[in-house]
């Protein structure tokens, strides 16, 4: 009796459950049901005031769909996404053809139009043929889940081609159009930009372990619209972790296609010019930037839905010192950065990050030793690696779990198939030099520190900074920063220089001491070497 009256409760609660999801799913219907009427009575207002009878047709084969949506589809909540990207068309439309004419259908504003027309049209004919004969039947359609994302999908690709689109043709501003044509001197193949290229970003990079919280934290963090700066030495993994945090499945589902990763390796800061920072940063958005105000070219791609942007080795144009860079790249990054829905990510060697821009900074760490262990190991497959492991354990902890550093010493010992005990002989003969086998920052752990080294900021110390780092690097617990001046009376400069090596991620601050970021002293000449020792051995005696 008792377990009848048990199932009998259980199957009420069962039943109270089933009740109240039903009575959730009706409310959010309610609430995109009431979005949808909002919307398309919008469209049909911009519809009116549009001047383009191409765009007026586009405006109403979007206001059918949504009127079959809001009429005839019983799974109305599953069109929340749609619903707001349609109102986002509404917008951009109303925006692009505003003062344009007919005679204005040309290149890549006609293009754009043609293509969403072909979109728009295609959706309107699937959407009525699931909900054709409804009085007939007298219930209302479903669309399944997966019709739905491939329209999703389909909006995402046709609004990113017309934005674009619009943005480098010349109905987005007619009057400012027409004026850059007469600059161009009627020259309407040098007016028209090429067309909208959108750039993949880069893939999950395949050798990434001892990351999961920090990208996981990162992830969460952009999501809810922070900017990021990644900040830590060469070689420390940053680029690897915002490729890793772009292809997220909560990023890739915020940002969609609109995900961008802009590199600016390879370039000198000396010599960066404020056009160069944003030819590279338009191409990686598929933009070929025409005209004299770039910023509000791209700016005007980005407004009109969010978009996730890498600004990789950001070190290189936050360096950059010839006058139009110094003044305007932190100006465009600080208005791009104000756009709703943009988020920017920065990896950088250096700390002097564009001002006026609510960064949150986070520091790369070293992996540990687990994760260190796992990298090695997955490079340098030596059968006989468990005899030697307490050995490269202690290996892993002289590079200081450095991941280039690691990777570098694996990929030698697996290419020139050393032992285990060849390998760490050639480690204790050779040292440093072992790091130094390939050419390049990704291959010479000598190359990356060249690339701080000679950032502008480290060059103007001249050989004061090199000493003092070097006396950084050989002091195991560290340079006593509040005995600086004290301890370096001839280096006038010496506060200055330390402030200088940290912006650069040569050294780090902890408890008032000055420490070094993996193996400095490797990309330290003989000579700076040998001077340290000098001043460190006069140190010694003096106290």
């Amino acid at each position: 009796m008792l377990s009848g009256k048990l199932k009998a409760g259980g199957s009420n609660k069962s039943k109270g459950s089933k009740q109240s999801t039903h009575e959730t799913e009706e409310s959010q219907d309610d609430t995109v049901s009431q979005l949808l009427g909002v919307t398309i009575a919008a469209i049909s207002v911009t519809r009116d005031l549009v001047p383009i009878d191409l765009v007026k047709a586009i405006l109403g084969t979007v206001a059918n769909i949504l009127t079959i949506a809001q009429s005839v589809i019983r799974n109305k909540s599953d069109f929340l996404a749609i619903v707001k990207k349609c109102e986002t068309i509404r917008k951009v439309l109303e925006r692009a053809t505003e003062n344009a004419t007919e005679a204005d259908l040309q290149g890549s504003l006609g293009d754009a139009l043609a293509e969403l027309n072909i979109s728009v049209n295609r959706m309107n004919s699937e959407a009525a043929s699931k909900a054709q004969g409804f009085f007939h039947r007298l219930f209302s359609a479903t669309i399944d889940g997966n019709q739905i994302i491939k329209w999703n999908n389909d909006i995402d690709r046709i609004l990113a081609l017309f934005n674009l689109e619009v943005t480098t043709g010349m109905a987005i501003d007619v009057k400012i159009m027409k004026k850059l044509f007469l600059e161009s001197n009627g020259n309407a193949a040098s007016f028209y930009p090429q067309k909208y290229c959108p750039i993949e970003p880069p893939s999950r990079p395949a050798m990434l372990y001892g990351r999961d919280d920090i990208v996981a934290e990162l992830t969460n963090l952009i999501v809810n619209d922070q900017h990021i700066a990644l900040i830590g030495p060469g070689g420390m993994g940053k680029s690897s972790l915002a490729k890793a945090i772009l292809n997220e499945p909560l990023v890739m589902e915020k940002f969609a296609s609109r995900r961008f990763f802009v590199t600016y390796d390879g370039l000198d800061p000396s010599t960066i010019t404020f056009e160069t920072f944003m030819t590279r940063f338009g191409r990686a958005l598929g933009i070929e930037i025409a005209g004299s105000d770039p910023v509000r070219q791209i700016s005007t791609f980005l407004r009109p839905a969010s978009a996730l942007i890498v600004l990789d080795n950001a070190e290189t144009f936050e360096e950059a010192n010839t006058p139009s860079a110094l003044g305007d790249i932190p100006q465009a990054l600080a208005e791009m950065a104000n756009i709703p829905g943009v988020i920017l990510v920065l990896t950088s060697r250096s700390r002097r990050n564009a001002p006026n821009v609510q960064w949150i900074t986070k520091d790369v760490p070293p992996l540990d030793l687990s994760s260190a262990q796992v990298v090695f190991y997955r490079i340098y497959q030596h059968a006989s690696c468990s005899k030697a492991e307490e050995d490269i354990k202690g290996l892993l902890k002289e590079l200081d779990f450095h991941p280039l550093s690691i990777n570098i010493l694996a990929n030698a010992a697996q290419q020139n198939g050393w032992s285990p005990t060849t390998l760490l002989k050639r480690w204790s003969d050779q040292h440093s030099k072992v790091l130094d086998g390939g050419k390049g920052k990704l291959q010479s752990l000598s190359d990356t520190m060249q690339l701080s080294l000679s950032s502008p900021s480290v060059q103007n110390l001249g050989q004061d900074g090199r000493r003092v780092l070097a006396i950084i690097a050989f002091l195991p617990q560290g340079f006593n920063e509040n005995l600086a001046s004290d301890l370096l009376p001839s280096l006038q400069q010496v506060d200055t220089i330390c402030d200088v090596l940290c912006t650069q991620s040569l050294v780090y601050r902890q408890d008032n001491f000055l420490k070094r970021y993996v193996p400095s002293t490797i990309a330290l000449s003989a000579p700076v070497q040998r001077n340290a020792i000098s001043m460190l051995i006069s140190l010694s005696q003096i106290t």
